[in-house]
């Protein structure tokens, strides 16, 4: 009976049969290769976030105008301060310097901080130069210099000119109480 095997031949102990193990690798080598691969995809995906950020922004930055100095208006300037005004100086009279000259017309108030009486005396004492002066600066003028666009210009241009005939700088302020440009 070729059918028949015999039992008894095959046997199952575990003496008996040759065992073929696979050795382990010694140390963490397929742990460490995980970690490495996640700290990897990390590293490219913060480098990629960058760089789409760094282009958005220069992008962004191409198409805007530079911002400028925000200019300050009344808006944002405290309380005028109050100062004392010489009103003395009186009516200025003179010639622009066009070839066509205008006349021009000008009573200036200048204002001193308060309780300086020793600058009004000084003003006092050099009426004659400031009244030169004052005349001599719209002699050297154009009328197109003098309009209302540039009172404020005209302004700071007078206070520094009479300061510095002063011994101190103590004009805080000019005032126009009237200024006419007329043509010839």
């Amino acid at each position: 009976m070729a059918d028949d095997v015999d039992d008894q031949d095959m046997s199952f102990a575990e003496g008996d049969a040759e065992t073929t193990s696979v050795p382990k690798a010694k140390g963490a080598g397929p742990g460490i290769l995980r970690i490495l691969m996640i700290v990897g995809i990390a590293l490219g995906a913060v480098i990629l976030m960058a760089t789409v950020a760094v282009i958005t922004v220069s992008i962004l930055n191409k198409q805007q105008k530079p911002m400028a100095a925000v200019p300050v208006t009344e808006e944002y300037v405290g309380h005028l301060p109050l100062y004392v005004y010489v009103t003395t100086i009186g009516e200025i009279r003179t010639k622009t310097k066009d070839k066509e000259p205008h006349s021009v017309s000008v009573k200036i108030n200048l204002g001193f901080e308060e309780g300086d009486t020793e600058s009004e005396i000084e003003l006092g004492k050099r009426m004659n130069q400031v009244r030169d002066r004052l005349r001599n600066f719209f002699a050297m003028k154009y009328a197109d210099e003098l309009g209302p666009e540039q009172e404020v210009e005209l302004k700071d241009e007078i206070r520094q000119n009479l300061n510095q005939l002063l011994t101190k700088p103590t004009i805080k302020e000019v005032l126009f109480e009237q200024l006419n440009v007329l043509a010839m």
